[in-house]
Formats: structure tokens, C-alpha cells, sequence
């Protein structure tokens, strides 16, 4: 029981001594990330996990449609080729995930939905 808090009171000691070392400077470290949060993220896109079942991306598919534009995907849309469903799924998470503010969670869709800095588009194809 002694040693506990003879182990604790030095951890305690050593932390103190670490914060008093650091002093300003550690404060200027904290602070240097809020200095550039006015910086724009990076462009992410969702597109849909190569692994995932037919019947996930067919319904990740009508739910992305029913809640934003695909019309990439329908009719003479630009991405209408190549013809896959994962293909056609990715523009349709893709279009929901842009819509509703690039939020990782709007890539989710089951644990199906993949976020990537790399962009997707191929050849008439363009993400958003």
C-alpha cells in the first residue's frame, strides 16, 4: 500500500516539474492548432468498401438517391460507367456524404461507407 503512494506522489511530483519546465512554451504549442483552424480541411469523398455485400450497397444506394441528387448515375449522368453496383453505390454515398458536409458519419452507412483523400473520379466520372 506504501509503495502505491510513494509511486503515485512521484508520478505527481514528476508531472508538476514537467509542467513547470514546459511553462510558456507549452502554451504556445496548445495554442498554434486553434491559430490555423480557419485553414479549409482537405477535400475527402465517400465511396463504398469493395468487400460490402450486394444487398448493403444496393440499399446504401436507395437511401444516398433518396436524400440527395444522383443523377450522376442516372440517364445519361457521367457516371454511368463502369456499370457496377459498387461503382454506382460510391457516387451515391459520395453525393450524400458532400451534401451533408463531409461529417464521417455520413459515410458510415452500416460500416460499409469509406472515407478517402484520394479522389475517386474516373474518367467522365467526376466526384464532388
Amino acid at each position: 500500500m506504501a509503495t502505491s503512494k510513494v509511486t503515485l506522489l512521484a508520478f505527481c511530483v514528476a508531472l508538476a516539474v514537467l509542467c513547470a519546465y514546459a511553462g510558456a512554451g507549452a502554451a504556445e504549442v496548445v495554442a498554434q492548432p486553434l491559430r490555423h483552424s480557419h485553414r479549409k480541411a482537405s477535400k475527402t469523398w465517400c465511396v463504398a468498401k469493395p468487400l460490402a455485400n450486394a444487398a448493403a450497397l444496393q440499399g446504401n444506394l436507395e437511401f444516398a438517391c433518396s436524400e440527395s441528387d444522383c443523377g450522376a448515375i442516372q440517364g445519361t449522368g457521367g457516371c454511368t460507367s463502369p456499370d457496377s453496383l459498387l461503382s454506382r453505390a460510391s457516387v451515391a454515398m459520395n453525393a450524400y456524404y458532400q451534401a451533408r458536409g463531409r461529417n464521417s458519419w455520413n459515410c458510415f452507412f452500416n460500416d460499409t461507407g469509406l472515407i478517402t483523400i484520394t479522389d475517386p473520379s474516373l474518367g467522365t466520372c467526376k466526384y464532388a
